[in-house]
């Protein structure tokens, strides 16, 4: 790294990303390498995606949403007559389409600067937490470069203890490629790999990548096309077919709609459905909702079952489990999400750390952000079910204060004298002890999520407990001011 000449940036930051450009999953056009259309479709947003949250919510607070006058599509030059002749301005569409996402995206990073901390096309593959040994060379070589610097400017630096003892630092290994073109063949790919040590390592991989297939009696048994929803791209595709979407929160729910207009029956199977249902637009093909998909037949029929005790019927007599079954289907989606992956957390990590397919619960964590162990290592963006932005803001501004508190803490030449005041003034709540923050981690680990009964598959859902989650993180980074707590109060409105 190298420090920005900017005075007020108090940290050194790096931001590793492995595509060309900004915008992660949102980036549906990702050219990728040398200019080449991605193969394989390794992200969930499709053709058709729109938001299922306005835009107005879904911004960062400190970057308001504005769309130019070509994001409005269709509905420009559709506004209504003023009286006196002329049209007014159409509404501004609040439910975005994923281009639209990603241009915000590349805004925000071009109005912060962000780029030059960027370093593209690089694929980080091992990160290890230092032994006690090696990070006391690591604090050594910092006190040295300290010393020199602060020596320079400001005469002997006071002997105090380094931060970065009592956090861990950790090392990354990272690789990159670049093409060689020789004698005009086809470019060569050349993989280099790189080692570095930082202070702090902020893991922002999100959890979009890893498609979770829950077990199917069965489904060995099935022989038509069987994929899942990140592979989805153009309800073309399925015209004329009978599919079955498994799963139906707004992923399945969404492409099932889509289907549904040009298949000929599509089938969403949603484990919170008791009996069958239909909706949909009448005159246009309607989607049968149906309880959770319970096995496949061995002439591949696929069976829907509502669970056994299922409440009463309107006489009152209790219902009983009941079992439907669908034939001749050519198409399974498995709308069934995704499982957090660490491909670069290993046994040679030195980090304790739990994550395995299908529990969907990432442990031991402190408030589902910290390694509760050792704090050097962060998760961004674990809570699904919440409004993403906002919410990555205020987690991202908790690590970051508490890196600097406990910086003003153990050394009196990490941060001036005004950075120290400014963050005694924000009333920064500092991270308990290491015994209550592994506490609270294996409560939260084994509490099954906010709603009750929980399942550990919930372990990190908020939906709409993520308001006081974000409260909370407001007061651990010091930014909780009576402002804070209206504008959470209106998103939860």
């Amino acid at each position: 790294d190298e420090r920005d000449d900017d005075e007020n940036d108090m940290l050194e930051v790096t931001i590793f990303e492995s595509r060309r450009s900004f915008g992660g999953i949102w980036r549906y056009d990702d050219a990728g390498d040398e200019g080449k259309r991605m193969k394989t479709k390794d992200r969930p947003m499709y053709r058709n995606l729109r938001t299922n949250l306005p835009k107005e919510l879904m911004a960062f607070r400190e970057f308001p949403w504005i769309l130019d006058d070509n994001d409005f599509g269709d509905v420009v030059n559709k506004g209504g007559d003023t009286g006196s002749g002329h049209k007014s301005p159409p509404p501004p569409p609040s439910y975005v389409t994923h281009r639209q996402v990603a241009d915000y995206l590349d805004k925000y990073a071009k109005h912060f600067g962000i780029e030059k901390y960027v370093r593209f096309g690089c694929r980080v593959t091992q990160l290890t937490v230092l032994t006690e040994d090696e990070n006391k060379k690591v604090e050594e070589m910092t006190t040295a470069v300290d010393e020199k610097k602060e020596g320079s400017n400001h005469g002997e630096m006071q002997s105090t203890p380094s931060f970065y003892s009592c956090w861990p630092s950790i090392s990354l290994e990272w690789t990159t490629v670049t093409y060689e073109h020789v004698n005009g063949n086809d470019p060569t790919p050349r993989m280099q790999t790189h080692r570095e040590t930082f202070h702090h390592a902020l893991i922002c991989n999100g959890h979009y990548s890893l498609p979770s297939f829950p077990p199917i009696p069965g489904l060995r048994n099935f022989s038509g096309r069987i994929l899942h929803a990140i592979e989805y791209d153009d309800p073309l595709d399925f015209k004329g077919q009978t599919v079955v979407c498994i799963g139906a929160r707004a992923s399945g729910a969404d492409i099932a709609k889509e289907i549904g207009g040009v298949a000929a029956e599509v089938f969403l199977s949603d484990s919170g459905c008791e009996r069958w249902e239909e909706f949909g637009t009448k005159g246009e093909n309607v989607v049968k909702r149906v309880p959770r998909t319970s096995w496949i037949d061995d002439e591949g029929g696929v069976h829907f079952s509502s669970s056994a005790s299922s409440g009463e019927d309107d006489d009152g007599s209790t219902q009983k489990k009941q079992e439907w079954v669908v034939k001749n289907v050519d198409t399974l989606i498995f709308c069934s999400g995704y499982d957090y992956d660490f491909p670069f957390i290993n046994e040679k990590s030195n980090l304790e750390l739990s994550f395995p397919p299908g529990e969907r619960r990432v442990q031991p964590l402190y408030e589902q952000l910290w390694h509760a162990q050792y704090p050097s290592v962060s998760f961004i963006g674990l809570p699904h079910s919440v409004v993403p932005f906002p919410l990555f803001e205020l987690q991202a501004n908790a690590v970051v204060s508490q890196l600097l508190l406990q910086s003003s803490s153990l050394s009196s030449s990490s941060l001036t004298e005004k950075e120290t005041e400014g963050l005694i003034e924000s009333q920064v709540v500092p991270l308990p002890s290491l015994q209550e923050r592994m506490e609270k981690a294996r409560l939260d680990a084994t509490s099954g999520g906010p709603e009750s009964p929980g399942r550990v598959q919930d372990t990190h859902f908020l939906g709409s407990h993520q308001w006081d989650y974000c409260l909370k993180m407001a007061k651990i980074g010091g930014v909780y001011d009576e402002s804070m707590e209206k504008y959470i109060a209106t998103n939860k409105a």
